[in-house]
């Protein structure tokens, strides 16, 4: 598809349950994706969950989905997408802001991202649906990342008996990537493109602030937010009813900002969990990039010899990192630290004819990098045994004698440790007999 016709494709989600039809953009849905992708890659072991409002038109037995508006959750019970009493005073402010929209948006649901259990709806999940999202037309997705799949998505709706089918979703679909949109003739590339946008509501200085992710980060570099465009799409105008704030003079401040917001959310909740995800989450603020290592997978007789450059630069700056190994239903996760890293290799017994490696490496400053590389191959074929009965017994009587003299020679060493211990003893008592005849023939004493 052209340029043109990726930004005006829709497309269709039924399943017979559903009482209507769910109509999306996948311009909206791919610019999610990309945001849930950062996200998932911005810490290890799973990266972040974000969140928020679908924006779109219910008419007579269809819903449509249009546009969206990040939730910038502040992650103050971990990375998991779970709301604290500030988070949710912003989504009703969000809410109330969408529902005065002049163009026609209204709140059709919400999204957020799984990324360390399946797509379903949890327990919590519910209850916030419940709460802010009450409408039987109102909807749900959830995104799935992967680290060498697309993401999955599936959509959640209440049934017409008013119930919700939460442990699955009854058709999930994969969000495969849209083209990458081109920058407008005389727009030169970002030097760093911000991962989001500040936005105020209305012309009062001291009106709500709304923050809407960028999820044009993993993609390359994105034009420079203007006042009348979106960091999200630099063809679509923001909607009107959201204004935005001056940028910031240094990308530093941001940090900071963000860094103090989080420290007192931690201290406010009184939560002593901080040191297992703050550290990453501080780092996210720079987002993990490629490193050429040289990894790659060697197979020998069904033994995959994982190999990298032990004595690149990059892994000479790391203080420890963690093996990910995909190999179908079994995945691993095998830390390694500074001194395995350098000696570029690990040996593993592969299970299925696909492997999927990943090394997510932690750099001195909190920085991440990560390498991959895959390996297809059949397994080999394992020939039986037809072993002599009799090689077998007398390996057998072998073993058993081998075990015994393991035992004999435990009790022998034993022994020997007692008769030393004895020995030194029988010594220091001659040492101290000596002292006392010297002392005795000592003319002073």
């Amino acid at each position: 598809m052209t340029e043109k016709d990726t930004e005006s494709a829709v497309a269709t989600w039924k399943a017979p349950q559903c009482p209507f039809t769910i109509e999306y953009s996948l311009r909206a849905l791919d610019d999610i994706r990309l945001a849930v992708v950062d996200a998932f890659f911005s810490l290890p072991r799973g990266g972040a969950e974000i969140g928020g409002i679908l924006l779109g038109k219910r008419v007579k037995g269809r819903v449509t989905i249009a546009d969206y508006v990040a939730l910038d959750c502040e992650h103050a019970f971990g990375p998991s997408f779970a709301l604290s009493p500030r988070d949710q005073d912003r989504l009703a402010e969000l809410l109330a802001v969408a529902e005065r929209n002049p163009e026609g948006l209204k709140p059709v649901g919400w999204y957020h991202s799984h990324t360390r259990s399946e797509i379903s709806l949890s327990e919590a999940d519910q209850d916030l649906h419940n709460r802010y999202f009450p409408e039987p037309w109102q909807v749900a997705l959830v995104l799935k990342p992967h680290t060498f799949h697309p993401t999955r998505a599936g959509f959640f709706f209440r049934e017409t008996d008013g119930s919700i089918h939460a442990k699955a979703s009854y058709q999930e679909f994969p969000l495969a990537p849209l083209p990458v949109r081109p920058l407008p003739e005389g727009v030169a590339p970002a030097a760093e493109p911000a991962p989001s946008v500040r936005l105020r509501h209305g012309p009062d200085p001291q009106g709500p602030v709304i923050t809407v992710a960028a999820g044009q980060a993993a993609q390359g570099p994105a034009p420079p937010a203007e006042p009348a465009s979106d960091a999200r799409s630099p063809n679509r105008p923001l909607p009107s009813f959201l204004a935005p704030l001056p940028p910031a003079r240094e990308w530093r401040w941001l940090r900071t900002a963000l860094a103090i917001a989080v420290g007192l959310a931690v201290v406010g909740a009184g939560y002593k969990t901080w040191r297992l995800w703050l550290p990453g989450l501080t780092a996210a603020i720079r987002p993990a990039r490629e490193l050429s290592i040289g990894l790659n997978a060697i197979d020998r007789g069904g033994q995959l010899q994982i190999q990298w450059d032990g004595n690149s630069a990059a892994l000479r700056q790391a203080t420890n990192a963690v093996l990910e190994i995909d190999d179908g239903p079994v995945r691993q996760e095998i830390q390694l630290d500074a001194r395995q890293l350098k000696a570029g290799a690990f040996t593993y017994g592969r299970q299925g004819e696909r492997v999927d490696i990943k090394l997510a490496i932690r750099l001195r400053g909190g920085q991440q990098a990560y390498a991959a590389a895959g390996f297809l191959g059949k397994l080999p074929e394992r020939k039986p045994s037809s072993e002599d009965p009799e090689i077998r017994k007398q390996r057998d009587a072998l073993a058993q004698e081998a075990a015994k003299l393991r035992s004999d020679l435990a009790a022998e060493m034993a022994r020997t440790r007692k008769l030393e211990q004895s020995l030194d003893e029988v010594k220091k008592i001659l040492q101290d007999q000596q002292r006392k005849r010297l002392e005795n023939q000592n003319p002073e004493r």
